[in-house]
């Protein structure tokens, strides 16, 4: 009978490099996202966005100039769709009365003077900028905006379940630490987000994307768990930025493909952030990706001072978890048999997993690293490898032909910790037998020892 391999995964507090010593930090200075001047409105806009405007708040403001707000309306949001089409119809009226007034004054360009009421006020937001011109595009350029205060408290609130790990995988990979609060803009950390076209997760990849630095398929999908997701994340923007030469760049192709930033640039003839700001006109370049890096840095100055804008909060606790490697394709009941643990404590610690592996259509496969409670870390693997042995009666084999492997050549993206799970062994063990002075430098191509 053939032997079966027990994978044990050591889960260690590994060591990582300071942000000064990253090779994309020293490059910028300290002025890793700058904040022009001209960009300011665009910042505070979105700051009370997430900080001051209630979910049941709507504001109606220029498109281009969010310098620029013509009204504050309370509006609670819609929960039927009766109260959707009322909140659309009561939206448009206020959109067409201003755009009324913007169209009488550019029609007349009256004397201020003889001006009162909703006139004089518009008349004097727009103050020496204004103009009939001005005034008569602007009256397309009306749009709506719902605010997320409560949102955006409910996904600090979240993120402090991810933030370490989250922390620790960005340093992993060389990115800037503020980098962890991106997910605040696309998803306020709702780890089940999916977007109208496709995108998914707290990072919100699209499957297309995903799938050049994620698992993504019927049995696992990593764009659901943050920290998962997170390495990605930072492998998509590290592209970004070493094609584009600036964060500022790199976090708009986040949004708005790193193809179509590299035709701004190469039209512009520039990577200044600003100038393609106010002068790219190419296909899709539109609000959102104009406001992308604006949000983003008001996100940040929002969740990086919390008290100030929420007072005291309270973040849900960090994830803690052991990871053990299946060693073989089970299913999700068998595992928590094996393991002791309640589906949805597993379901919590694992949102990789696929709804089709949650009911049972597909097994958790062979080499999954499986987290787990750390009260049941250490007894996991050995009640894996006896459930696995038992598995309908057939004669099984741990994870795959490479656990029998003396030696492994370091790919992108290894760590120990990795390596050590994939092979069945320990972190110590790996240590000891390459005589590793520094556990968290090893170097891709590296050809390491598994087994004497």
């Amino acid at each position: 009978m053939k032997r079966i391999h027990l994978v044990i995964l050591a889960i260690l507090s590994l060591p990582v490099a300071p942000l000064s010593s990253i090779p994309e930090a020293r490059a910028q200075g300290d002025d890793l996202f700058p904040r022009p001047e001209a960009l300011e409105p665009a910042v505070e806009f979105w700051r009370n966005v997430y900080a001051e405007w209630s979910q049941d708040e709507v504001v109606f403001h220029d498109r281009d100039d969010l310098s620029i707000v013509y009204r504050e309306m309370d509006q609670e949001r819609a929960r039927t769709r009766e109260q959707a089409r009322r909140n659309e119809r009561e939206q448009e009226a206020v959109i067409e009365r201003y755009r009324r007034i913007l169209l009488d004054l550019a029609a007349r360009n009256p004397d201020p003077r003889t001006l009162s009421g909703e006139y004089e006020d518009v008349y004097e937001l727009f103050g020496e900028r204004g103009g009939p011109e001005r005034w008569r595009r602007a009256a397309d350029r009306i749009r709506v905006q719902r605010g997320l205060k409560e949102r955006f408290l409910d996904g600090l609130l979240r993120a402090g379940m991810f933030r370490d790990h989250i922390l620790r995988v960005l340093e992993e990979e060389g990115v800037p630490a503020e980098i962890a609060w991106l997910p605040m803009v696309e998803s306020t950390f709702n780890t089940r987000a999916r977007s109208k076209v496709g995108a998914a997760g707290v990072w919100q990849f699209m499957p297309a994307t995903a799938r050049k630095f994620l698992r993504v398929d019927r049995t696992v999908d990593e764009r659901f768990d943050p920290i998962l997701a997170a390495r990605g994340a930072a492998r998509l923007l590290k592209r970004n930025y070493r094609g584009l030469g600036s964060w500022p760049l790199a976090l708009t192709a986040y949004n708005h493909g790193y193809y179509g930033m590299r035709r701004a640039v190469r039209e512009l003839g520039t990577n200044d952030y600003m100038t393609i700001r106010r002068h790219y006109d190419g296909p899709a370049f539109g609000f959102a990706s104009k406001n992308f890096y604006a949000e983003f840095l008001a996100a940040l100055e929002v969740a990086e001072n919390p008290i100030k804008y929420f007072g005291v909060y309270r973040p849900l606790k960090s994830l803690a978890f052991d990871v053990v490697g299946v060693p073989v394709q089970m299913g999700l009941e068998d595992i928590a048999r094996a393991v002791d643990v309640e589906r949805n404590r597993l379901w919590e610690l694992n949102p990789a997993l696929t709804d089709e592996v949650w009911r049972g259509g597909r097994g958790v496969p062979a080499g999954f690293l499986l987290r787990v409670p750390p009260e049941v870390g250490r007894e996991a693997p050995m009640r894996l490898a006896a459930a696995a042995a038992g598995q309908s009666g057939r004669r099984t084999r741990a994870i795959d032909a490479g656990d029998r492997a003396r030696f492994y050549t370091v790919q992108p993206g290894d760590t120990l910790v990795s390596i050590a799970a994939r092979h069945g062994v320990t972190v110590g063990h790996l240590v000891s037998l390459n005589r590793i002075r520094d556990r968290d430098h090893i170097r891709v191509g590296q050809r390491l020892k598994i087994r004497r």
